[in-house]
C-alpha cells in the first residue's frame, strides 16, 4: 500500500511525464496481457495513469495466474508508446507481451479493475 501512496503521490504532485506531439490516426482497440513481475510493484497505477495522460481507454486488471490484463483504444501510436514505456520502469519486469486487436467499444475513459 505505501508503493501506491508514493505512486499517488507522484502523479498528483505533477511528474507527469512529458509526452512527445502525436499525429492523429485511426483508433483500434488492443487486448493486451503483460507476464512476468507486473503485480505488487504498481504496474497498474502506471498504466491507469498513463493511459489517462494519454487519453487512451479501456480497463485494466490483475489476473490470478500473475499476469496483468488490460483493453486500450486509442491510436496506434499511443498504444505503442504506452508500451514502450512501461518497458522502461526499472521495478517492472515485463517477460512477455501478447497482444491482440479487438473489436473497438467507444468508451470514454480509463478504470482500474480489481
Amino acid at each position: 500500500m505505501k508503493l501506491f501512496k508514493r505512486l499517488q503521490k507522484s502523479f498528483i504532485t505533477g511528474n507527469k511525464k512529458e509526452l512527445p506531439v502525436f499525429k492523429d490516426g485511426e483508433i483500434v482497440r488492443y487486448h493486451i496481457q503483460f507476464e512476468g513481475i507486473v503485480q505488487g510493484v504498481g504496474f497498474r497505477f502506471e498504466v491507469y495513469q498513463m493511459a489517462n495522460q494519454l487519453k487512451l481507454s479501456g480497463w485494466v486488471r490483475n489476473e490470478m495466474d500473475g499476469s496483468v490484463l488490460c483493453e486500450v483504444e486509442g491510436t496506434q501510436e499511443k498504444i505503442e508508446y504506452l508500451i514502450k514505456h512501461l518497458k522502461q520502469v526499472p521495478r517492472f519486469q515485463i517477460e512477455k507481451i501478447i497482444k491482440k486487436e479487438i473489436s473497438l467499444k467507444n468508451e470514454s475513459s480509463f478504470r482500474m479493475s480489481n
